[in-house]
């Protein structure tokens, strides 16, 4: 009988000290959090529906360390896929417009039934999402207003996102917003192949548990400065 309850206190206490580094983890998140990390993956404007782009997160913050990302686009609006010419035709008459320099399209709450959705998963911090606008931009290498095939191989892209409070395990109690850029190639735009993406992001996070009266203005100036 004393053995085994000694073994009962040797158990709880082993339980104890496993959970306290969790604890211990929870507690240091802190209130505000700004996050930079680079990205690249593969995605899909005219073969796939819903448009999607995922891929890993390659270096950056420790928080996001090993992470997934996604970013879907509503086209609901927009010819099938099993026409990619007339598809492709369609994106690009109705979003894309001359800039002298090149061709821009963005992609936003005016321009599609709603805003881009953009997630991001960890294996150890769990998720957050939100929503995005997307700048995306061609150059018009040859100066001569006609998007060349050889002109929609490489492309750029850019804007902002904001963080809704949809996050789980440590990211469940932030929302934010935040900015991204990148680059983009195709390696075959003349039959519509994935195109690979890659660029940098940066987060900032604000624990939206928080009544706005116990944030510190000083946070509030950073996320928005």
């Amino acid at each position: 009988m004393m053995k085994e309850k000694i073994m009962i206190k040797i158990l709880c206490l082993v339980f104890a000290v496993l959970l306290l580094p969790v604890a211990v983890s929870a507690q240091a998140w802190p209130d505000t959090l700004d996050l930079g990390f680079g990205f690249e993956g593969m995605g899909n404007m005219v073969t796939m529906s819903p448009p999607v782009f995922s891929g890993n997160i390659t270096f950056g913050s420790p928080e996001v360390a090993g992470g997934t990302w996604l970013m879907s686009i509503d086209d609901s609006q927009w010819p099938p896929t099993t026409d990619p010419d007339a598809r492709w035709n369609y994106i690009f008459d109705n979003y894309y417009v001359y800039t002298g320099a090149g061709w821009q399209a963005v992609f936003d709450a005016s321009s599609l039934p709603e805003k881009p959705h953009w997630e991001i998963y960890t294996p150890s911090n769990g998720s957050m999402e939100g929503t995005l606008v997307i700048t995306a931009a061609f150059t018009d290498c040859d100066n001569d207003q006609i998007l060349d095939i050889e002109e929609r191989m490489d492309g750029s892209f850019s804007g902002t996102l904001m963080v809704m409070k949809y996050g789980t395990i440590y990211f469940s109690k932030y929302c934010g917003d935040g900015y991204y850029n990148g680059l983009l190639s195709n390696s075959d735009p003349a039959n519509f192949a994935d195109d690979f993406v890659w660029g940098n992001c940066i987060i900032n996070l604000i624990d939206c548990s928080i009544s706005t009266s116990d944030i510190s203005w000083g946070a509030i100036k950073a996320m928005r400065d």
